[in-house]
């Protein structure tokens, strides 16, 4: 018997050995990749842009988001703003048709009922890039406020063979918000931005964020949209970035110039953020198989330090293990994001490392379970990952 407990505890050993290896390796890749990040423009492209903005239910965000859109400094015949409102059954159409009558340059496209079978996110931006007049396409969310240097600063990131140019987002403070849940929020949003540049520098492009994308509406008409991808619910930036990564025609570059900083509100409550993580984990089986393995290498790790922590109740020789694998955590999260939280100009959330570290493991094995496998909500209404046409 107490051979086989020890034959025991040397099979967790090595596992969780092999796991934490994987998870430094992973984030040494990705600081290597974060250093190769430059913040060097190509100088001003004199470019034309289309900013598309799909909306459902925002009648209290979307005067203030359409309003940094029509401050950006650069000549305002260079750019157009299509929002897409998709089925809001509030006050979001008459809220933007009274901009309308002050800024020309706004249209609006109404969405009546999404076509069986497609993620109605991704068709809704998909008719709004439709209709898209100009060269380069830009999405950002109803949600969001935007700097008037935004577009300024993407043109300066277009060269001849850019297609996609991905933004910096990050979390503003909401009155009245417990600092503490902002905190750990806000920096685990950053994480996301990070792994996300830090992927792009390593010339392997992962995760992305609709919140501050830009895309050149040719390659988007060249891949024929999210083709297959359609009827994946969320994703509609993730797997955009893929899809033009993949055909190597264009190169992808990661914007760090704060002058193109986007700006959102956080999830007020505990479940609304956890909700928000189950739709972002639920379309991550859906990347190509290298990603998935990456991802998931990631995954066992955290889910690795849950078991040892388990293992350990039963077994308490074994609470040096769950000790070290939660060190290797937070040196792990430390190599990524104190580079990050430099280049993001974010150092203030450098004191919620520790606790961020350590709650991010049951999140996001609890927010992929159940994302991949359960339902989410989102705008009020519940989805699984994928939206099946009816038969």
């Amino acid at each position: 018997m107490v051979h086989n407990r020890r034959g025991s505890s040397m099979v967790l050993l090595t596992l969780f050995s092999a796991v934490s290896l994987f998870y430094l390796g992973a984030t040494l890749f990705l600081f290597c990749g974060l250093k190769r990040l430059s913040s060097h423009s190509n100088g001003p492209k004199n470019l034309t842009y289309s900013i598309v903005i799909a909306a459902r239910n925002e009648e209290t965000t979307i005067a203030a988001c359409l309003e940094s859109v029509f401050s950006q400094t650069i000549d305002p015949h260079r750019y157009e703003v299509i929002l897409v409102d998709d089925r809001s059954n509030d006050r979001t159409v008459d809220v933007a048709k009274s901009l309308a009558a002050k800024h020309p340059k706004l249209s609006i496209l109404t969405i009546q009922q999404t076509p069986a079978g497609l993620s109605p996110k991704k068709h809704a931006v998909s008719q709004g890039v439709t209709r898209a007049k100009n060269e380069i396409v830009v999405f950002t969310d109803a949600d969001c406020r935007v700097p008037p240097t935004w577009l300024d600063t993407i043109d300066r990131q277009f060269a001849a063979d850019v297609g996609l140019v991905q933004g910096v987002t990050t979390y503003s403070y909401v009155k009245g918000m417990n600092a503490f849940f902002f905190g750990v929020q806000a920096l685990d949003f950053l994480s996301h931005g990070i792994v996300a540049a830090a992927a792009i520098g390593s010339g392997f492009p992962l995760n992305s964020n609709a919140n501050n994308l830009a895309f050149r509406k040719a390659a988007f008409d060249q891949l024929g949209g999210y083709g297959s991808a359609g009827s994946v619910v969320s994703g509609d930036d993730d797997l955009l970035l893929q899809r033009i990564g993949k055909c190597k025609k264009w190169a992808i570059r990661y914007m760090v110039d704060p002058h193109g900083a986007v700006e959102t509100s956080p999830a007020l409550t505990v479940k609304a953020m956890f909700e928000q993580r189950k739709r972002w984990g639920s379309k991550t089986v859906h990347y190509n198989k290298q990603q998935v393995v990456f991802l998931g290498g990631i995954f066992c790790f955290y889910l690795s330090i849950m078991a040892s922590f388990l293992a350990a109740l039963f077994s308490p020789k074994l609470w040096f293990v769950f000790a070290g694998m939660l060190l290797v955590k937070l040196l792990g999260e430390s190599i990524l994001m104190i580079p990050g939280t430099a280049l993001f100009n974010k150092k203030e959330l450098r004191s919620y490392i520790v606790p961020a570290s350590i709650l991010q493991p049951p999140m996001v094995v609890c927010a992929v379970v159940l994302g991949v496998f359960g339902k989410f909500t989102w705008k009020g209404q519940s989805y699984s990952r994928m939206i099946h046409a009816k038969k």
